[in-house]
């Protein structure tokens, strides 16, 4: 497979050592492949894999002697699935602490396709010691970066239809039957298996209603009649769904009105080829207008700021803005940091209607931009000059 230069591989070089590395992403998005390019400019490299019993005993540590051996077997530490492995969090605290107390300057990396069980050990047994950070399907800067922006603006409309995995984007002749295995065999693998989740048909049906439902608030207590589940169940069941990057979930902003939404919430979904999977519909743009493509060009936008903000690490906010009553106003994303609002409403054409007097008045000070495919090389280039200053 054609490897893709990421963004995040320039920023994690610089992060260690002392602290190691913990990178966190769904299954198949390039955390291996990442690494992988990283050990080329090393002299030596120890992989330890979490799926292997092998590696799992190679890593049970009886002693300081043991840490310190491991980590003089080579200049960088690879623990890939360390979800995988029991008391990942100490562990990774021992051959830190280790690595300081010799000035041996190792560098150590692991990486998680869930944040169930490797985040909690983490926190547990190793605070301060790690630097977390998020990696997402291909962004459209790192495809343009490798492809030129005229790639990316001519396959919009696909990207929005098969999403951005590497492997769906470098191989675009696979790429339904490799999102449809990929759904088959590996998208819940770590929920049914960290999780202990058992009602899988009812977690499944519950995914799928969250599909058809990308770009509309969701209702728990709807979803729990739909699907037979409890709400509390619900509840859970999306935010693990979150916890291994199925899912994001957008909330509501209120501040100035009395009428604002206040707990909304409204579920996009980490990649749109993954949603249109789980539905089964991998249909043009061209024939889905009237139907889903506005809800496939807002969950695309959305989950490419997301992309932006995680990988500046700038602590920027996203969330939808609703009011209630009889009339209602909505805008579709509002970013915020710092008490600063930046607002954008998704468009799949410029001559478009849009209703926006309602959030202006309430929010004088907050800029709206309207967003349309066509504006994304555009948007990116702006977000770039700003980054720059």
């Amino acid at each position: 497979m054609t490897y893709i230069q990421r963004e995040l591989q320039a920023q994690i070089l610089n992060e260690t050592p002392p602290k190691a590395i913990v990178i966190f992403g769904a299954r198949q998005i390039g955390k291996t492949t990442l690494l992988t390019e990283l050990a080329k400019t090393e002299s030596s490299v120890r992989w330890f894999n979490g799926d292997m019993p092998e590696s799992q005993n190679q890593l049970r540590f009886n002693s300081a002697t043991d840490v310190e051996l491991t980590l003089r077997q080579a200049d960088v530490i690879v623990i890939d699935e360390a979800q995988r492995i029991r008391d990942i969090g100490l562990i990774l605290k021992q051959l830190v602490d280790e690595n300081i107390r010799l000035n041996l300057g190792k560098k150590i990396f692991a990486t998680g396709s869930s944040s169930l069980e490797l985040a909690k050990g983490v926190k547990e047994s190793a605070v301060g010691r790690l630097v977390h950070r998020q990696m997402w399907p291909l962004s459209i800067s790192e495809i343009a970066a490798d492809r030129g922006w005229g790639e990316v603006c001519q396959n919009i409309d696909r990207l929005m239809v098969y999403g951005t995995y590497p492997a769906v984007f470098t191989a675009p002749d696979l790429a339904e039957l490799t999102l449809r295995n990929y759904c088959d065999g590996i998208l819940y693998k770590d929920l049914f298996a960290l999780a202990g989740i058992r009602q899988n048909d009812r977690l499944m049906h519950l995914v799928k209603l969250l599909a058809y439902s990308v770009g509309s608030e969701v209702n728990y207590d709807s979803l729990a009649r739909e699907t037979g589940l409890n709400k509390t169940t619900v509840a859970d069941y999306i935010r693990l769904l979150e916890q291994c990057f199925i899912v994001k979930i957008c909330p509501s902003f209120s501040r100035n009105l009395s009428n604002e939404l206040k707990k909304g919430k409204k579920v996009y979904f980490c990649d749109n080829g993954i949603r249109n999977a789980v539905i089964g519909d991998f249909s043009p743009m061209s024939a889905r207008r009237g139907h889903d493509a506005g809800a496939l060009w807002e969950n695309f936008f959305f989950m490419e700021r997301v992309k932006l903000h995680s990988l500046r690490n700038d602590f920027t906010d996203m969330y939808f803005w609703r009011t209630t009553g009889n009339t209602t106003h909505e805008l579709d994303f509002l970013e915020v940091k710092n008490e600063t609002i930046r607002a954008f409403e998704c468009k799949l054409s410029p001559g478009e209607k849009v209703r926006l007097g309602k959030f202006s008045t309430a929010y004088p000070e907050a800029p709206i931009q309207v967003v349309t495919p066509n504006d994304m090389m555009k948007i990116w280039f702006t977000e770039a000059r700003e980054a720059s200053f």
